[in-house]
């Protein structure tokens, strides 16, 4: 049995090639990719001053909301002490006169001048390594509500010989890995990419070894106990910090796995849910970090931090506008999960929201239409059920029709920082393919090379020899063919293809119409 695990806090091997070759496209036997242009991926509309289009920084220059870390051990030596802000510009924090100062037992610790990174931290990096001991920082905004705040820091030894043995799943510019994947998504969404984080990896990698050893449920999949073996922090967030991440604000997904998994698959699966899918696809997402263990309990967990983004978008919604080839049908084995009792059960393929600039929406009502006919859904309303308050999930209540157009229209009243309000209407639509296919790829651009996962969405069956054609289409080009290959017994297809024109989007079509669009 396989399931998927989310828990985030508001503020989740081998590869065998395959080949790929020119198609006579007189003799093709498969669907023929739709007009697809790049002002398709977005989504229309504005919140005017309340975007950060406009003002970069979504709350009122007179309000600030820090992140405080609470009280935690370090079993490395932090590099980076402060706070995050999520909501805030570098230039506007700038302006607000913060202090931070460092101290031990002895006194004052050296630190260079208070930083202001592009991603919200704001802090201070120590003259020379903490040492093993105690420490207190105190972070100081005058003029605001609570202008001072405190918290405890216990940098333990550093046992390099025991850690160095949790080899994190690396970031590597050479191979497939989940920050590639991850960012072959992202960008289809014309989200900006993230990085790789040497803390968040070790921390992913704590935590499997310590699922390996004490199982799923000790005692749950994202929370470790005290004194059991191979205890690192109880929530992602302690052990986050633990090896190092600046911010208490961050999130963890992941699957438990009995064999091996290439990044392209865990990515893909985890794409398929609703909670898991909100996460990694939240335009806040700055840094990830993966470990993976095979056997038994065996698991992948992926580590995300967040932080501020100088452009945010009005929305972001998956199936994302005029995508085509979307899944009918979708298996839901998500935890925590999104239909009540609906665990093994069939659903229509999961649809998801997010306002990433709106504190809360309110009045929320949400359409989901074929044609003129209204399509029952279930729906996962802001707030509720560990849904964030800017966030929806909606889960068509059967299997989707094949080869048919949906749309989906959303309303309701958004709520900033700033307590100021604003009515919103989001209206988008999506195509579906011939069945309950999900398609997924990744590119490494340094070798040409494009891999192609196939599977049923939700369970996450491989389908193999599955016929799969290429195509990259630009906004005022026709469809071209790149190349047709097949699936292996695994469901994988991996092929070298000359890179398509810049700006053009590419198109992988299984037989049954079902397929994914992305950049190259």
């Amino acid at each position: 049995m396989r399931r998927i695990h989310w828990l985030g806090r508001t503020g989740i091997l081998l590869l065998i090639a395959g080949g790929c070759s020119a198609l006579d496209l007189g003799s093709s036997r498969y669907v023929m990719m739709p007009q697809i242009s790049p002002e398709n991926f977005k989504i229309p509309g504005a919140l005017g001053p309340y975007s950060t289009f406009a003002n970069h920084g979504y709350e009122s220059l007179n309000m600030i909301s820090p992140v405080i870390p609470q009280p935690y051990d370090a079993v490395a030596p932090p590099g980076f002490l402060g706070v995050q802000f999520v909501r805030d510009s570098p230039r506007n924090l700038a302006l607000d006169h913060f202090r931070l100062t460092v101290s031990d037992p002895k006194g004052k610790v050296a630190t260079g001048k208070i930083i202001y990174t592009a991603n919200g931290f704001v802090g201070v990096r120590p003259i020379r390594e903490l040492v093993v001991g105690s420490y207190r920082v105190r972070f100081v905004a005058p003029g605001f509500q609570t202008p001072v705040s405190v918290w405890q820091i216990r940098v333990k030894r550093w046992k390099r010989n025991k850690w160095k043995k949790l080899r994190p799943y690396e970031a590597n510019a050479s191979k497939p890995s989940y920050l590639n994947a991850l960012n072959t998504l992202r960008a289809g969404l014309n989200e900006p990419p993230v990085v790789w984080s040497p803390s968040l990896a070790l921390a992913s990698a704590a935590h499997v070894r310590y699922i390996r050893k004490n199982g799923y449920n000790s005692p749950s999949f994202h929370v470790e106990t005290h004194l059991r073996p191979g205890f690192t922090g109880t929530k992602p967030w302690d052990r986050d910090m633990t090896f190092g991440w600046q911010s208490p604000l961050d999130g963890e997904v992941g699957i438990e796995w009995s064999h091996p998994e290439i990044p392209l698959r865990v990515i893909q699966n985890l794409t398929d849910t609703v909670f898991h899918r909100l996460a990694l696809l939240s335009p806040n997402v700055v840094a990830v970090g993966a470990g993976q263990i095979a056997g038994v309990n065996g698991s992948t967990v992926m580590d995300l931090g967040f932080g501020y983004r100088p452009a945010l978008p009005y929305a972001v919604v998956y199936p994302f506008p005029g995508q085509w080839g979307v899944p009918t049908g979708w298996t839901d084995i998500e935890n925590p999960d999104p239909v009540s009792e609906g665990s093994r059960k069939q659903f229509g393929y999961p649809i998801t929201v997010d306002f990433p600039t709106v504190a809360r929406l309110m009045n929320v009502h949400v359409l989901l239409r074929q044609a003129s006919a209204a399509i029952p859904a279930v729906i996962d309303d802001p707030g509720e059920n560990g849904m964030d308050w800017n966030q929806l999930g909606i889960v068509p209540s059967h299997p989707l029709w094949p080869a048919m157009r949906y749309d989906v229209s959303v309303t309701a009243q958004a709520q900033f920082s700033n307590q100021k309000q604003h009515q919103i209407h989001l209206t988008w639509h999506f195509t579906t393919g011939g069945r309950d296919e999900s398609v997924a790829a990744n590119v490494l651009k340094t070798q040409d090379k494009l891999s192609v996962s196939v599977v049923q969405a939700g369970t996450g069956m491989p389908i193999q020899n599955e016929a799969l054609q290429i195509y990259a289409a630009g906004k005022h080009s026709k469809p071209y063919v790149l190349g047709q290959a097949f699936t292996n017994a695994q469901g994988i297809m991996t092929c070298f293809l000359p890179p398509p024109r810049i700006g053009e989007i590419v198109d992988v079509v299984t037989a049954a119409g079902n397929s994914t669009q992305f950049r190259w």
